[in-house]
């Protein structure tokens, strides 16, 4: 659908500034203002944003917004998402932001469009505008006696309003959807399966692509024979551009059996990292630290320290495993270029592509269609393939990975390996910390989230380095929060047992950050901490955290045996502030626990010279429905503090948390992940 099909019948639109930015930067144009809600003349309310959908509830956490401040039903609302020819411009559904940000957005976007309606009443109704308030879908006056629909106000209008600087927003004891319960407007068209995610996507005069792989990272092509492959019948083209090999056919599996029939001889990568040498790679092979945060000195501490402990800790690469491998739609129109995929940030895509192929960005469209999960991955490298077959054979092709290419040529989670030194008084009280991380990537900022520690401590120095890396290194749930608080939250466990200290107390003995105490203290109460029961085989750990503006607790639940470490029990304090939605918060922290645990117990891409060995689910475990445990949510945020993220912060502390349930259980530290396979 096109811009001006949203535009036709449009006869109130609000609009905003061109793209979303936490402050006004100078550096970006100003731009025309983007549209970022309409109403039609028969009163339909569409917003839009340039965020996506991929199973975080975004779309229905903005339809509540909307509905609360125009007074509408959430169903009402038509969301658009992820379309760069529709929607405000956006550096992408990254960091839990959605709500915190563009969510905002969209109130005042709504607030500032009642306001108008209410406007246009007080002119029909000749009465002052402050006697007008706003109910379903209008404006009503004197408690209702007359009142005015959207839609007969906005009859033979045609009006567009910005977003002023002060907006007056409801106020909570006023909301009637947000902070309650709300089933998601988009759950009917997934479960019956009339939702079109990017591995759905077919359009006239398509044709299929496949792309030739490498056996390894980093190898090189010097030989190739497509002969065979040509005189497969089906096949449109083979094409070649360099190491880039790519097959375009009238069927997948045509496509498929011509790359198989392809004769290449590659020269591989001489690089001996693997699974098992790379955590003293990754010290090895880094770059220079940067420093965090330095304050006090190390050496009076340490030297007035009753006890100083040392550390090293490690967690391996980690494969996204989404549910839906990565697929992209190709289609050139002359020099205009469109692209449907499943990326979490279509803006980046958009420019990625035209970079790529030297146009310009407004001549390229990307269209995101319903993701079937991300975390952090859905790269732009199956839309750049899809695009260049389909500028080869001058016809729409679409790209389609399977699992083992997924797993082989997505991005994972970077690997880390941390050291901790630290020192602690008669008193319990932590009095000097050195932490330095190494995390495989080129980009140091992945390794900074979550580095720094919310304890207090005077004499600390945080630093983070970036290591050469033998695998694609990229974006994973949370970044390096989920990898340096498992960390540093063992490290707190092992201060603790060395000082003989319970660990929901040696912790609170060191934090006075309010609502990480909040957290800490709703989170034990619920769970029972104070009057666990200690039983053979059986250990309870915890942990804090912080991400996304958000913050937690965690109580974990484990029975260990025959070497097997089963999680029962999960207790969450958790401080977002403002719930826009409990229930898709609770599920998103719910999400987050499992997939934690995962990470936690099982999981770890095996490779080894750059070859992947576990590029299916066979040999790569998550967690199934079987392994979920009880999980209870405990909010303690305050509905006066703005929302923060719920997407990711649930995930930064459960790997810590199970580790030291296990050690609980078993009396052995945990110092590296997965956890089951070195019990």
């Amino acid at each position: 659908m096109s811009g001006q099909d949203f535009q036709s019948e449009v006869a109130l639109k609000v609009v905003g500034p061109p793209r979303w930015t936490p402050e006004p930067d100078p550096r970006v144009p100003p731009g025309d203002p983007a549209t970022l809600l309409t109403i039609n003349g028969d009163g339909a309310v569409s917003a839009f944003s340039g965020k996506v959908e991929y199973g975080q509830g975004i779309r229905n956490g903005f339809a509540m917004e909307i509905a609360d401040e125009l007074d509408i039903a959430v169903d009402s609302v038509r969301v658009v998402l992820g379309d760069t020819a529709l929607v405000p411009q956006d550096r992408g559904t990254t960091g839990s932001a959605s709500t915190r940000t563009v969510g905002i957005q969209l109130r005042r976007a709504a607030a500032t469009a009642r306001q108008t309606l209410i406007d246009l009443a007080a002119t029909r109704l000749e009465v002052d505008s402050g006697a007008l308030s706003t109910r379903e879908g209008s404006v009503v006056f004197g408690g209702g006696s007359k009142s005015v629909r959207y839609a007969d106000l906005l009859s033979g209008h045609t009006l567009t309003v910005a977003v002023p600087d002060e907006v007056t927003l409801k106020n909570v004891g006023d909301f009637r959807v947000m902070g309650k319960p709300s089933s998601r407007i988009d759950a009917v068209s997934r479960v019956t399966g009339s939702a079109k995610y990017a591995q759905d996507v077919v359009i006239p005069g398509m044709l299929y692509g496949k792309i030739l792989r490498p056996p390894s990272y980093g190898a090189t092509l010097r030989q190739i024979d497509t002969a065979r492959a040509e005189r497969i019948g089906g096949v449109v083209s083979i094409v070649q551009d360099g190491d880039f090999v790519g097959v375009v056919a009238e069927r997948e599996d045509v496509a498929e059996y011509a790359i198989e029939a392809i004769r290449a001889r590659w020269e591989e990568s001489r690089d001996t990292a693997s699974d098992w040498n790379l955590p003293a790679l990754l010290k090895e092979r880094a770059g220079e630290s940067v420093a965090l945060r330095e304050e006090g000195s190390l050496q009076s501490g340490f030297a007035s320290a009753d006890r100083v402990l040392e550390s090293t800790y490690y967690v391996p690469y980690i494969s996204n495993a989404q549910m839906e491998p990565s697929a992209s739609v190709a289609r050139w129109d002359g020099d205009d270029l469109t692209v449907w995929c499943a990326n979490r940030g279509p803006f980046a895509e958009r420019d990625s592509l035209a970079e790529m192929f030297g146009i310009d960005p407004k001549r390229v469209r990307v269209i995101a269609a319903e993701i079937g999960g991300s975390f952090g991955t859905k790269s732009p490298s199956v839309s750049h393939e899809a695009a260049r077959l389909a500028k080869a054979v001058d016809a729409p092709v679409r790209v389609s990975y399977d699992r083992a290419e997924e797993f082989g040529w997505s991005t994972v989670r970077p690997a880390a390996t941390f050291e901790i030194k630290s020192g602690v008084d008669v008193d319990g009280k932590i009095v000097s910390w050195d932490y330095a991380a190494f995390h495989a990537g080129e980009n140091a900022f992945r390794g900074q989230r979550g580095a720094d520690t919310p304890y207090d401590v005077d004499n600390v120095r945080i630093s983070v380095a970036a290591s050469e890396s033998p695998l694609q290194a990229g974006s994973y749930r949370s970044l390096g929060g989920a990898t340096n608080h498992f960390a540093r939250e063992l490290h707190m466990d092992e201060i603790a047992i060395s000082m003989g200290i319970d660990p929901l107390e040696f912790r609170l003995r060191n934090l006075s950050h309010e609502r990480l105490r909040g957290c800490l203290t709703a989170a034990a109460e619920a769970f029972g901490w104070e009057s666990r029961e200690k039983r053979p085989g059986v250990g309870y750990g915890i942990a804090i955290g912080y991400d996304a503006g958000s913050f937690t607790a965690q109580i974990v639940e484990v029975a260990v045996e025959n070497q097997e470490a089963r999680v029962t029990r999960v207790t969450v304090g958790f401080d977002c502030g403002l719930v826009v939605n409990p229930d898709g918060a609770r599920n998103q922290i719910e999400g987050s626990i499992v997939m934690g645990m995962g990470t936690a117990l099982w999981e770890a891409v095996e490779f080894d010279g750059g070859r992947i060995l576990n590029d299916g689910f066979a040999r790569y475990r998550v967690p199934r429905i079987t392994d979920t445990p009880e999980i209870e949510v405990v909010f303690t945020g305050g509905d006066d503090v703005p929302s923060s993220g719920a997407g990711e912060p649930g995930i930064v502390p459960i790997a810590a948390a199970i580790a030291n349930a296990v050690r609980d259980a078993t009396g052995t530290a945990i110092e590296e992940l997965p956890i089951v396979p070195r019990l």
